[in-house]
């Protein structure tokens, strides 16, 4: 007898462990999330860029980190960002509502998730430390927790999801092997207890002592994240000093620059490593369970919260019965390759960054003058930084935006309304958006698919001449053709996701030609 038999257990109560909760419960499945930390004194993270808003926009809460970071920080949305240290990676010219970077706590951020997942009905429990994962037979996983005193809970899933970090237990109880190499050096994330004190929300330093940034970080606080070059081979283990990042801090800043008071610091280093697979039978690895890495222009919470999205929908689905089991394979096929991606631009990063020889600083210096400021290369690390430099598989090619996300724009209805494409997705289902004006399509009514017969105020370029699209809850463009669609066609592209078969309406409205 298990103390919980839930639909899904998510190991690990973080960024990436409260998304993929949320977005499973969202489906209305039953979710618990067992995380072992009571707190989190130190906010790792720091940084959201432009395409987990677009993500949290799809489900209608980009607006509450949005606003919490208003509140915090007097510099809120910063235009800019920086790539292996050079600046500036213009988001202006990208194609999105979110043409900045947030510079908010990690701690906030899961205050945010929390808040979005307990109302979406996950059960999150503190103080449980996961120490066995069985099978119980075919269809379940035993997992067994122990509380703050030691004392046993053993709860019973279908599925099982490990967000609990580097040193997941998840992936060493599933044997699934973390190859990749250790750590070559140290760096530092320090919080100070003073108002920021330079103009703007963002500060660099690069110099023949080391490479720093420096950001506000919440009312009365200023993060600083810094290699240097004579500490940089300190241990982990070891504390940093007031006086030491004060030294440091000032020489890579070229000027005085007064500390008060410490608040909280850590060092990280530049270990990496990947899980050689991101599922087991019905086990999955999200986020830094499945990856580890030197956290290069702040990408690595960024591409964790995209694994969870992707995992999310499909589990969603797969529980509901909207889809076999097959479509969860998709989650390792998609996201290891770009998990490749992200640990081939930190090591160029790095390469760049934190060299810090005389022939090494004028490189990065040719590079950010010189190649930087082309919207060619700016487009490109644009992409690279928010995890989309390469497109999801597709089984079946066609048009060259699938695989890519559809980037939001407004629609106008036939009642004079207006909607955009990210809020028509708010639901979790796929969209299957007729542009054709025809009614081929008929009035389809399907859980797991909503129809949506609309004209646009403006398609994105890529999709100038779409007359139909069919959008996973994720954003990304499943198909999509430049022809009045024909319900035959759009019924096998669902199925090639769905089990559309299954739901008679659909699959009759579809051949018919006819509203229900």
């Amino acid at each position: 007898m298990t103390d919980n038999d839930v639909d899904v257990i998510v190991v690990g109560g973080g960024p990436s462990g409260l998304t993929v909760a949320a977005e499973i419960a969202a489906t209305g499945a039953q979710v618990l999330v067992l995380e072992k930390r009571s707190s989190d004194p130190v906010s790792r993270a720091g940084t959201l860029l432009p395409r987990p808003l677009e993500l949290f926009d799809a489900r209608g809460i980009a607006d509450r980190f949005i606003s919490r970071t208003c509140e915090i920080n007097p510099h809120p949305f910063q235009s800019w960002h920086i790539w292996g240290g050079m600046h500036p990676i213009d988001w202006t010219t990208r194609d999105s509502r979110f043409q900045f970077t947030l510079f908010l706590p990690q701690h906030e951020t899961e205050l945010i998730l929390h808040d979005w997942a307990t109302d979406k009905g996950v059960d999150i429990r503190f103080h449980q430390e996961v120490v066995d994962l069985q099978y119980d037979d075919a269809d379940r996983v035993l997992v067994t927790s122990l509380d703050s005193d030691g004392h046993p809970c053993q709860s019973s899933a279908r599925y099982v999801v490990g967000a609990d970090g580097g040193h997941s237990a998840v992936r060493k109880l599933t044997n699934i092997a973390f190859e990749g190499r250790d750590a070559t050096f140290t760096g530092v994330i320090a919080d100070a207890e003073m108002a920021f004190p330079w103009p703007g929300g963002l500060r660099v330093g690069h110099n023949e002592y080391g490479w720093l940034t420096t950001f506000p970080f919440g009312p009365g606080l200023t993060r600083f994240v810094m290699v240097h070059r004579d500490d940089r081979t300190e241990p982990k283990s070891a504390p940093v000093t007031l006086a030491g990042l004060t030294e440091c801090v000032s020489q890579i800043l070229g000027e005085t620059v007064s500390i008060p008071v410490l608040r909280a610091s850590s060092r990280y280093t530049d270990a990496q490593r990947i899980a050689t697979r991101f599922r087991s039978d019905r086990v999955f690895l999200v986020g830094e369970s499945a990856r580890i890495h030197y956290p290069a222009s702040g990408m690595g919470m960024n591409y964790c919260l995209q694994d969870a999205f992707n995992l999310g929908w499909k589990l969603g689905a797969v529980l509901q019965g909207h889809a076999d089991e097959a479509l969860l394979d998709t989650y390792e096929t998609e996201r290891r390759p770009i998990s490749l991606d992200l640990l081939r631009s930190v090591d160029a990063q790095v390469a760049i960054q934190f060299d810090f020889s005389p022939e090494g600083l004028t490189l990065s210096t040719a590079l950010q003058e010189k190649l930087l400021p082309m919207p060619a290369v700016n487009s490109l690390l644009q992409l690279e930084l928010n995890g989309l430099e390469t497109p999801y598989p597709s089984v079946r090619p066609g048009h060259p935006m699938v695989g890519h996300p559809v980037p939001d724009f407004e629609l106008l209805r036939s009642d004079g309304s207006t909607v955009r494409l990210y809020e028509l997705l708010r639901d979790g289902q796929f969209v299957l958006l007729d542009l054709s004006g025809t009614g081929t399509l008929g009035d389809l009514d399907s859980p797991a698919v909503r129809l949506v017969q609309a004209h646009p105020a403006k398609l994105p370029e890529a999709l100038d001449k779409a007359m139909c699209l069919l959008v996973r809850p994720d954003t990304y463009l499943a198909w999509t053709t430049e022809l009045p669609p024909d319900p035959a066609d759009v019924l096998s592209r669902l199925e090639q996701w769905l089990n559309v078969r299954n739901t008679h309406s659909l699959s009759t409205n579809l051949l018919n030609g006819q509203p229900r």
